[in-house]
């Protein structure tokens, strides 16, 4: 059996996470992201779980960490807000500065003048919130648009077990339970390392291969897409 885990749960488990150990329990949580466990039956409230999966509900398939975190971001009321909410730009990705002066000095050479704000937000001089990129330095959001977009594909982005079976039993269960729970989901896909045991993991479990980019490969669960048919 799943259920969901809470911040205080997810903070004690991400040191098991070998394929994405930097994210943090703020970010996997926060916006239209989850973290869930599998449990025995008896009592999933207080046993550990077996397996623990991450997943992202995004408006396409990303094809990096930076564009999940923006496509599952959840929609702002404006462009222009007189106050940003609080938002830690080290939720996204580790940087690659000892200190957020050096951060902020590196970044002010392509963005002019920076702002840091009391709630650790860091904005631009467009108003725009700067996150940790993927190489680490202080980079723009996209743009925040005022339709909303719809958030229809589940990416399950990291997933580990502590006990053989485990994992393919959470990967199969959460894309069973979002399949019955969340009508707007219509694609269920993961975000993977280019390793060979995440593509023996995936075909084994039913899923179908996307595409390869330059630090990760995405494969589709297509047989949930044929059941709901």
């Amino acid at each position: 059996m799943i259920r969901q885990l809470t911040l205080e749960e997810v903070s004690e488990c991400i040191k098991d996470d070998t394929v994405r150990p930097h994210l943090s329990a703020e970010f996997r949580t926060n916006h239209h992201r989850q973290v869930w466990g599998l449990f025995e039956d008896q009592d999933i409230s207080t046993t550990s779980p077996r397996a623990v999966i991450c997943v992202a509900y995004c408006t396409s398939v990303p094809e990096t960490e930076f564009e999940l975190a923006q496509q599952s971001r959840a929609p702002t009321v404006s462009e222009h807000e007189l106050a940003p909410t609080s938002l830690d730009p080290a939720i996204f990705n580790p940087s690659a500065h000892t200190t957020l002066e050096q951060a902020l000095e590196q970044a002010r050479q392509t963005q002019g003048n920076l702002k840091a704000w009391p709630c650790g937000t860091v904005t631009n001089r467009l108003g725009e919130t700067m996150i940790y990129d993927t190489s680490g330095n202080l980079a723009p959001c996209m743009r925040v648009r005022f339709v909303e977009d719809t958030h229809e594909v589940a990416v399950f982005y990291t997933v580990w077990s502590y006990s053989p079976g485990a994992g393919r039993q959470i990967v199969n269960q959460l894309a069973q339970h979002i399949r019955d729970t969340n009508s707007e989901i219509v694609q269920w896909v993961t975000l993977s390392p280019l390793t060979e045991m995440a593509e023996r993991f995936h075909t084994k479990n039913g899923a179908k291969f996307l595409a390869s980019y330059d630090v990760n490969q995405t494969f589709e669960y297509t047989h949930l897409m044929q059941d709901s048919s």
